[in-house]
């Protein structure tokens, strides 16, 4: 069967890590994720994920703290200096320079780093499979694709009138799929399986 690319993202993460994401035959997205090096590709049915994905708010932590400690230190080094009444060395302007340095280096850090992300969830066990840049690469690429990405849902969903326990075993398949590419957490999948065989269960009970 041949593949129609219905869609196309590309974007770049953190420390210039490569994402790009297409949408395949108006049914699934596949995700490219990495540099030549370290490259993850998987594929994920678009009847799996959730109707609503949810925007987070990505803070690179490290850089904070470091550009936090900087500001921080720069007085708390001069005040120790002035308490102790030290003389003026040669190595102070060396140490507040480093300290200046660092609060330099952490901030800007933090800015490139900084990013919005619409997180998309399975539909029945809730497990977050991947998010995409908001925004990026530019406002309107990202609402182009973001457009065609749930006009193709919608499609998807009114074609294929699946059952709840379908759609439940059809998750537990796909998420031990990624379990074993090694695209979510082992442990994920186990609780993820447990929660679903629970509501399996339940659905078939009612359904008697």
């Amino acid at each position: 069967m041949s593949s129609e690319v219905n869609a196309n993202l590309r974007q770049q993460g953190s420390y210039g890590i490569l994402r790009e994401y297409q949408i395949v035959n108006g049914r699934n997205i596949r995700i490219a994720i990495g540099n030549k090096a370290r490259h993850k590709i998987f594929n994920v049915p678009m009847l799996a994920l959730a109707e609503k994905s949810k925007t987070h708010l990505h803070i690179a932590w490290a850089w904070f703290w470091l550009a936090i400690s900087g500001v921080i230190a720069i007085p708390l080094y001069l005040y120790l200096k002035t308490l102790l009444d030290l003389k003026a060395h040669i190595l102070d302007y060396a140490i507040l320079a480093g300290l200046l340095m660092a609060a330099i280096i952490g901030f800007s850090m933090l800015i490139l780093n900084f990013s919005r992300k619409r997180i998309f969830f399975t539909a029945y066990s809730r497990v977050p499979l991947f998010d995409i840049l908001i925004g990026k690469p530019d406002q309107q690429t990202y609402k182009a694709f973001l457009n065609t990405f749930e006009t193709c849902m919608q499609t998807t969903r009114s074609e294929w009138k699946l059952k709840d326990e379908q759609q439940i075993a059809g998750e537990i398949r796909m998420l031990r799929r990624l379990a074993n590419e090694g695209v979510i957490a082992q442990k994920a999948y186990e609780e993820a399986k447990d929660s679903l065989f629970a509501m399996s269960n339940k659905t078939a009970k009612a359904a008697e």
